[in-house]
């Protein structure tokens, strides 16, 4: 099956269950894994051309989350065979990656996958338990305005060991006020800026006039993650939890120590 994937956590999910092979173009934040790289790329990532998609002849079109909703409707009117799939918890994440294989033919590849996914989770989730205390932690997805990070991250948080900024499991991401954080007053503040990868510049966040009040910025506790690694709704979603639960570890034991 010619597959063109418009979505970063669909590409990554596609190599996870070993069809790479079918995949005949992705959409311009595609980068993992190493070889994901080499692929067609798609500019505009909520406004493909269709025509772009339309000269790679696929006979299945991805789409994920909101932000492509859209897409997916205007590519489906031009007659492709598009899927979206906009997961926004945990278990409904392992539920696409069920459904793909479950479409592609690989269905114990995509058992597999949850399966390491689970375990992973459950590591971290472990490890957490062992934690003196629970972090107060606001992870923030966009800066202008400033977006609390939603849909599965504040599950993500929580079995890493953190008091979650509070954002209901499954709400989108939504936007914040200064009074809101005050509030809050986070120990750590992870700044997962959608697009910015491991670049995000992190002074944004620190020159907003009244943030300097909050503790986080006061301890010097800010932290920017890989955005991939917490907005993909995919199998690196592990990886984020790792890193969140290394953060509130070294927090904890410098502040006891």
């Amino acid at each position: 099956m010619r597959i063109a994937s418009l979505s970063p956590a669909a590409a990554e999910i596609l190599f996870a269950l070993g069809v790479q092979d079918q995949i005949v173009c992705v959409d311009q934040f595609s980068n993992f894994p190493e070889e994901a790289k080499a692929l067609p790329h798609l500019k505009d990532h909520q406004q493909v051309r269709i025509e772009d998609v339309q000269s790679f002849s696929p006979e299945l079109v991805l789409t994920g989350t909101v932000v492509q909703e859209r897409l997916a409707a205007e590519l489906k009117k031009a007659g492709l065979a598009v899927v979206h799939q906009d997961p926004r918890t945990i278990h409904q994440i392992y539920e696409s990656i069920r459904a793909l294989g479950a479409l592609l033919g690989c269905d114990k590849e995509a058992e597999s996958v949850i399966l390491t996914m689970q375990q992973g989770f459950n590591d971290v989730k472990k490890k957490a338990a062992l934690l003196p205390r629970k972090t107060r932690v606001y992870i923030e997805e966009w800066h202008d305005p400033p977006f609390a990070s939603g849909n599965w991250v504040p599950e993500i948080a929580r079995l890493a060991g953190a008091q979650q900024f509070p954002v209901k499991d499954g709400e989108l991401s939504r936007a914040v006020t200064l009074g809101e954080v005050q509030a809050f007053d986070p120990e750590l503040i992870v700044i997962s800026w959608c697009g910015a990868g491991q670049l995000a510049p992190k002074e944004l966040l620190l020159k907003r006039a009244g943030w300097d009040q909050l503790k986080a910025i006061q301890d010097g506790h800010v932290r920017v993650i890989n955005d991939s690694f917490l907005n993909r709704p995919g199998p690196r979603l592990v990886e984020g939890a790792r890193r969140l639960y290394s953060w509130m570890f070294e927090q904890l034991h410098s502040t006891n120590s």
